[in-house]
């Protein structure tokens, strides 16, 4: 887990708290990127003492790797202004002569999340969802190379563009209905007994519940 101090537009002193880990396609393709999101929010989590932190709802946010690797970056991030944190991060920081050089994205995440707290509560949940959305269409991504239902069922870029209403349909074609796919790759996967692969198109959101879509054998949260 690391962390950096960051000045917030508004002039205020905070800290950004994060887990990250990069993977590529090898590690996504065995071990799916729900485990990649696990293991990060583990990261993240292991700084118990910061109340921010504690309070994280689980969700993540995915990049691309630099350079067009075929993989994904992970951060499960936490903006705090405790005092305790804040003295930490000076203390941390003096050597440097400022804040750590390579954490900028998260600077900027930290900034854009202040961004956030100043717009009304529907335009405020309206950024939120599209942020779970980008991080569905990674999943989907991955998981259609594996799961041919997945490829069959959904197409490309599906969650967000049903946010955003560009869900055109092709000539001769219906209009992609969202809900209606979802519903078709449930039912497939639970003929299937992997519900976990439907569980995955979820990871890495605040609404994605660790333990409702597991692989057979798999721990619980209870357990791990």
């Amino acid at each position: 887990m690391m962390f950096t101090s960051v000045t917030l537009p508004d002039g205020a002193a905070a800290v950004v708290h994060t887990g990250s880990l990069g993977w590529y396609r090898t590690l996504i393709e065995e071990h799916g990127l729900p485990a990649l999101y696990r293991n990060v929010l583990d990261e993240l989590y292991s700084d118990a003492s910061c109340a921010a932190v504690q309070e994280h709802d689980g969700s993540v946010v995915v990049e691309s790797p630099p350079g067009g690797a075929p993989g994904v970056l992970a951060y499960a991030l936490a903006l705090c202004t405790a005092p305790a944190c804040l003295a930490l991060a000076e203390s941390c920081e003096k050597d440097l002569g400022g804040p750590h050089p390579v954490l900028g994205y998260e600077r900027d995440w930290a900034r854009q999340q202040a961004a956030l707290r100043e717009m009304d509560e529907a335009e405020r949940d309206t950024a939120e969802e599209y942020a779970a959305a980008k991080v569905q269409d990674v999943n989907l991504h991955w998981l259609a190379q594996a799961d041919p239902d997945a490829a069959r069922i959904f197409r490309p870029g599906c969650f967000t563009d049903s946010l955003l209403n560009l869900a055109h349909p092709v000539p001769g074609h219906a209009a992609f209905d969202l809900g209606r796919a979802l519903e078709q790759y449930a039912a497939a996967k639970r003929v299937e007994g992997r519900m976990d692969r439907f569980g995955a198109l979820f990871a890495g959101t605040a609404d994605y519940q660790w333990d409702a879509f597991l692989p057979a054998g798999a721990p619980t949260e209870a357990a791990r």
